[in-house]
């Protein structure tokens, strides 16, 4: 992709970098608002400016590792290179860095202009205080957040993909300090890297486990210098999904249809993110243990063979009446769960443009999710439960 000669221009007249690391000078985009106020104004090489460090307990595709005026943060993809980036404390020198570093891409934190690509990376920010770095976003028509929505709104945030791809002009013309991608790859993405704006992968829907999805608040912290709130509310997620683990604990596996058919075809979970949140509930299915990863691919006859005399359906779906569905697919009158009126699907909260909060608040906050399900599959442990992301359709 080319880009146009204003905006390379522009490139050059705003991107102050030092050693790769954006400059805590009054022009860089790090010196205003709170990123400014938190930068280093004189350094001392013998002070570890890290009080509050992270450590990841429950997530495989991230780590950080602490020096006394950066931090490394490395993630991986599975069947892929580790990825290295390097976040050096606003007003620090650039560290000098060999070996495996020596070519890492570096951000100075904490970032007060930041372009983010999913929905799962704003209950981070919204729940860390920092919604007000976001200065890019991939689209809004799919957000459910009215904080997001309003800040957009508000601010003017650059949606920099409303076409699906990475528009790479839109993001060079702004030059953040960073873009966090959705986990895949885009063309753009080396365009943007040879414009000295760093590209951070995130891969927090590879995670398997709950806890694991919701710990990439940590990822967000990094980058905003907000470890203290990041723990704190990370702890208290867990603290409270624990309990819910508990409370099923003792419980026989309800059995369940697990969703509902898209296009012709039905997904099934395997061994997934899916699958563990079901399984701290007490939930079970006929493929629950099934080998293979992520989901498999069958269809209307095979599903109602093995799970259509069972009395209930749970899906992340966004039909909301059971008209809705049978329109879709007018076979389902034939399942159990439809005729006796227990079918839930995850749209209690879900926008007209089909925006679900269960991929946004969903992600941080599994501990909520799983309240939903024990509340289904077995609501004499939680009567009188105020669903958050689903609903029984009518």
């Amino acid at each position: 992709m080319s880009l146009s000669l204003r905006t390379v221009a522009l490139l050059a007249a705003t991107a102050l970098t030092v050693g790769g690391v954006a400059a805590c000078s009054s022009d860089s985009p790090g010196a205003s608002g709170a990123a400014g106020a938190d930068c280093i104004t004189d350094f001392d090489p013998a002070i570890d400016y890290f009080p509050d460090k992270q450590s990841v307990e429950y997530a495989q595709n991230f780590d950080i590792e602490y020096h006394n005026s950066y931090q490394v943060l490395t993630v991986r993809q599975p069947g892929q290179p580790d990825e290295a980036y390097v976040l050096t404390k606003c007003g620090a020198p650039a560290p000098d860095l060999s070996g495996d570093l020596a070519n890492a891409q570096q951000v100075a934190t904490p970032v007060s202009d930041l372009f983010a690509e999913s929905t799962t990376h704003l209950p981070s920010l919204e729940a860390l205080g920092k919604l007000d770095v976001l200065t890019g976003f991939a689209s809004a028509d799919f957000v459910y957040s009215d904080a997001a929505r309003e800040h957009f709104a508000d601010t003017g945030v650059v949606q920099f993909a409303t076409a699906g791809q990475v528009d790479a002009e839109a993001v060079v013309a702004h030059a953040p300090q960073a873009l966090v991608t959705g986990g895949f790859t885009d063309p753009a993405f080396a365009v943007i890297e040879r414009s000295k704006i760093p590209v951070l992968d995130n891969y927090d829907w590879l995670e398997t486990d709950p806890l694991g999805r919701a710990e990439w608040i940590k990822f967000f912290a990094a980058l905003t210098g907000t470890e203290k709130q990041a723990a704190e509310t990370f702890d208290g997620i867990v603290a409270e999904y624990d309990k819910y683990t508990d409370l099923a604990a003792a419980t026989a596996p309800a059995p369940i249809v697990p969703g509902l058919p898209y296009q012709g075809g039905w997904s099934v979970p395997l061994a997934s993110y899916s699958n563990a949140l079901y399984g701290t509930a007490h939930i079970t299915h006929p493929w629950m243990s099934e080998p293979g990863t992520g989901s498999l691919q069958t269809d209307l006859e095979t599903v109602f063979a093995k799970a259509g005399a069972i009395p209930l359906a749970i899906s992340t779906s966004a039909a909301t009446t059971v008209a809705e569905a049978l329109a879709a697919e007018p076979r389902l009158a034939e399942f159990a769960a439809f005729r006796d009126g227990q079918v839930w699907t995850s749209s209690a909260r879900a926008t007209d443009a089909g925006a679900l909060d269960i991929y946004e608040q969903g992600v941080l906050r599994p501990d909520l999710v799983v309240a939903d399900l024990i509340a289904i599959a077995h609501p004499e442990l939680l009567p009188g439960h105020e669903f958050t992301f689903y609903r029984r359709l009518q």
